[in-house]
C-alpha cells in the first residue's frame, strides 16, 4: 500500500502510488505507525537525494529516522523547496552553492526555508526562468521555452501555449529562480 510520501510541487505531502526519479527529506514527519504527524518540516535543510548511493538501502519510514520523500523530479523538488543533498549529489550542491551567493549550507537552507514559508506574489510568466514551476489556480506547470507543461505525480501532460503576459503565481521561490536563470538545469522530464 503507498504511503504518504510524494511531494507536489505546492510543497504538500500526497499518498501517490506514481514512482518518482529523486528522494528528499525534511527530517522526520512520521510516527512509529508510518504516518505523517508534522506534515511540514522537522528541520531547515530540505533536500533531493539520488534514489540509489552507495548501495545503502533502509525501509520506508523507519522510527525515530529520517523520512523519505519523493519526487517525480528535480524541478519539481526545487517547486517544493528542496535544494540537492550535499553528500550523494555532491557536485549539483556545488554549483547550486555557487549560484545561490550564500557563504555555506546553512545560510543558504536559511534563506530558502524563509521563502518556501511564505507566498510568491503573481509574476508575467515570461518573467520566470525555464525549469521553474507555477499555478493557475489550482493547476501546477513546468515553464520550458514558450510552452508550459500540466504537472501530475505520473509526468507531465501535452505542452499548452499561454501568452507571456499572463500573470501566474509562482511555486519555485525566488531564490531558485535566481539559481535556475544563472544556468543551473535540473534533471526534468516533461516529455
Amino acid at each position: 500500500m503507498p504511503l504518504q510520501n510524494r511531494v507536489t510541487p505546492f510543497s504538500t505531502i500526497e499518498i501517490n502510488p506514481a514512482r518518482g526519479l529523486f528522494t528528499g527529506n525534511r527530517g522526520i514527519l512520521h510516527n512509529n505507525q508510518q504516518q505523517l504527524v508534522n506534515p511540514l518540516w522537522g528541520h531547515k535543510a530540505w533536500i533531493v537525494c539520488q534514489l540509489e548511493f552507495k548501495n545503502l538501502r533502509r525501509p520506508l519510514m523507519e522510527p525515530n529516522r529520517w523520512t523519505q520523500l519523493f519526487f517525480l523530479d528535480e524541478a519539481t523538488a526545487f517547486a517544493a523547496g528542496h535544494r540537492p543533498c550535499g553528500d550523494c549529489r555532491r557536485e549539483a550542491y556545488k554549483l547550486f552553492l555557487s549560484l545561490s551567493g550564500q557563504p555555506n549550507a546553512k545560510a543558504l537552507d536559511a534563506v530558502l526555508h524563509e521563502q518556501r514559508t511564505r507566498p510568491q506574489p503573481q509574476a508575467p510568466l515570461h518573467t520566470l526562468p525555464d525549469y521553474s514551476m507555477f499555478h493557475i489556480e489550482q493547476n501546477p506547470y513546468l515553464k520550458l521555452g514558450p510552452l508550459s507543461y500540466p504537472w501530475t505525480h505520473s509526468g507531465y501532460g501535452p505542452p499548452e501555449l499561454f501568452q507571456p503576459e499572463l500573470l501566474v503565481t509562482p511555486l519555485t521561490a525566488p531564490l531558485f529562480r535566481q539559481i535556475l536563470a544563472s544556468g543551473y538545469r535540473p534533471v526534468a522530464k516533461p516529455h
